[in-house]
């Protein structure tokens, strides 16, 4: 990831794929100096400010990033659904002892097809809902 320079500003690295750029809906976070931005960032004030309670947590590097931020964000008293499936470390062990960690740390844990499951639910029940 490092030597690759994956996030350094100014290259291939820092860009967003092309079916993700980031549209008027979308909120881009300061980006963070060390593992978290909830020590470095402004993710808490951006959940906080909308009233988000509960955060879907994936990533790459699961120990580090993915981790640090599921500490934190608990830390914080926030809910947090880890997707197994759609994080990785850098190397198998590292990958197992993350996993590990979050069976210990998130509320839940869940693959990539339960959390499009459960959300399309979500979706579905908040179009039902009658207009105030």
């Amino acid at each position: 990831m490092f030597d690759r320079e994956m996030f350094l500003k100014g290259t291939w690295g820092a860009q967003y794929h092309l079916q993700l750029q980031p549209d008027e809906k979308t909120i881009v976070l300061s980006p963070h100096k060390a593992l978290s931005n909830f020590w470095s960032g402004d993710v808490q004030i951006q959940l906080r400010r909308r009233n988000i309670q509960t955060i879907v947590l994936a990533g790459m590097s699961a120990n580090l990033f993915v981790e640090s931020h599921l500490r934190d964000a608990v830390e914080q008293g926030f809910d947090v659904i880890v997707v197994k499936d759609a994080t990785t470390g850098s190397g198998k062990e590292a990958t197992q002892a993350a996993y590990v960690n979050y069976g210990l740390i998130a509320n839940e844990v869940v693959t990539t097809e339960e959390i499009i499951h459960r959300l399309k639910q979500v979706a579905e029940a908040q179009a039902s809902k009658p207009m105030a």
